[in-house]
């Protein structure tokens, strides 16, 4: 898994710099970016309704599973610019146990994107995880960064998370990489890798966008698998603005792809903040549609 985690974070690293570079080159912007689409096409949102089931191995067995619903809406500031709220909430089963986790977040996204080669953004979300016999307070920072090589996406994400609980604070470092494809510009498919609370997982996806609605409704599936934890999620993901557009021009003209509730290997975190007596406080985990959480 070091070999896994190191890759991701230089992968990561390389593509944020490199993208801060191209958009940052003042003797040759305007050359490059003359007649540039805009960051957001226009006024857009999305809504995720999903089901998401997570197994766990560390720090003992247990599973979570249950249904959430995410919020997204996205807005132009002027030309290179753009702005996203994300919402959500999150209700999951605890087993063994009578217990139950509910979440809510709320996040943003403010960056810098031509939709013909990539985006920069600075991310940062808060999540309230309760668990019943203790809560967690959770918050991820970091830097974005998107590269568009034709039917090609490479996505990076640096950054941290912050939990805190009853026994403490932990602070983790955050880093994902992804590669898409798009088929015939209306299906998706994407592999990468991630870390977060010291295990780097294997993260696989895939988004269809469906040919009713005039466009704006599409099925996603996603998976996050390490050596302590298997995450899967699944759902329908409903697209609010231009009818007609195809998956590939909303991913990159329109909303950025949604990171809460976005945990893989909370579990860990979970009982060493609850003094020992918690297991099972988690999330929808993966990505990223999704990415986000693997949307």
């Amino acid at each position: 898994m070091k070999s896994g985690l190191k890759f991701c974070t230089s992968t990561a690293v390389l593509l944020v710099l490199s993208s801060w570079a191209y958009a940052a080159d003042p003797a040759t912007f305007e050359e490059k970016f003359e007649g540039a689409k805009p960051a957001v096409s226009a006024f857009n949102g999305k809504l995720d309704i999903g089901y998401a089931f997570q197994n766990y191995d560390v720090p003992f067995p247990d599973k979570t599973e249950g249904g959430y619903v995410i919020g997204s809406i996205s807005a132009p500031l002027g030309q290179s610019f753009g702005l996203q709220i994300d919402g959500g909430y999150a209700r999951l089963g605890i087993d063994p146990g009578p217990f139950s986790a509910e979440l809510t977040g709320i996040g943003a996204h403010l960056f810098w994107r031509n939709p013909d080669k990539g985006l920069i953004g600075a991310y940062g979300h808060y999540n309230r995880i309760g668990l019943g016999f203790f809560d967690l307070d959770a918050w991820r920072y970091g830097v974005e960064a998107e590269a568009y090589l034709g039917p090609v996406s490479l996505e990076a994400f640096i950054g941290g998370d912050s939990v805190r609980g009853p026994a403490g604070s932990i602070n983790e470092l955050n880093a994902d990489f992804r590669a898409a494809y798009y088929f015939m510009e209306n299906y998706r498919v994407d592999v990468g890798v991630n870390h977060q609370f010291g295990a780097t997982s294997l993260r696989v996806g895939t988004e269809a966008l469906l040919p009713v609605a005039g466009q704006r409704m599409s099925l996603y599936a996603n998976g996050a698998f390490s050596s302590d934890a298997t995450t899967v999620r699944a759902g329908l993901r409903f697209y609010f603005g231009q009818a007609g557009k195809s998956l590939q021009a909303r991913h990159r003209e329109d909303d950025p792809a949604t990171r809460l509730f976005d945990y893989f290997n909370l579990d860990d975190a979970t009982s060493r903040l609850g003094g020992g007596g918690g297991g099972g406080g988690e999330n929808p985990g993966c990505g990223g549609p999704e990415q986000p959480m693997c949307d």
